[in-house]
């Protein structure tokens, strides 16, 4: 009877109990959206806006440079060397200024520059052309594939340069 008694005593006492607090929801992830400006071509050198657009509703902390793959009309990618600043490309003023932390706020842009020169230097090696870009924010996030009017023409260098993300103001 009394190992009844206990048993009956653990057994209120455990069902007693009130669940434990649900967790907190999880912050909003911000929707980062990458999309591409015009390409700007003059004698060889080329030039790329690329924007990182926050279209959710939470800020995004944004330090650092894109990560991008250069991809050919199958979408595959290209062996190319993408440097961070003008990694020799050209002398183009602000495009070495290095990485600045940025919170992203809603609705708000930031940019950075892809530069590159279509040169045909080496005559045994054909001149190479990309058809689309893979673009994620930062090394480790998921890539958005966008495709710059023109293309990539990258002659047979394979060389571009890349700034690091930056404000612009008016």
């Amino acid at each position: 009877m009394r190992h009844l008694i206990i048993l009956t005593t653990l057994l209120l006492t455990a069902c007693g109990s009130p669940p434990p607090p649900a967790p907190p929801p999880p912050a909003p992830a911000p929707k980062l959206v990458i999309q591409l400006g015009a390409v700007d071509a003059a004698m060889g050198l080329r030039s790329l806006d690329i924007q990182l657009t926050n279209q959710g509703t939470a800020p995004a902390q944004i330090n650092g440079y894109a990560d991008i793959r250069i991809l050919d009309h199958n979408r595959q990618p290209i062996d190319a060397h993408i440097g961070h600043g003008t990694a020799g490309v050209a002398t183009v003023e602000g495009f070495d200024a290095p990485p600045q932390p940025i919170t992203l706020e809603p609705g708000h842009t930031v940019h950075a520059g892809l530069l590159w020169r279509n040169l045909v230097t080496q005559t045994d090696r054909k001149a190479t052309q990309g058809a689309y870009l893979d673009i994620a924010p930062a090394p480790g996030q998921a890539f958005q594939t966008v495709e710059p009017d023109g293309g990539i023409d990258l002659g047979n260098t394979t060389t571009l340069g890349l700034s690091a993300w930056k404000t612009i103001t008016p």
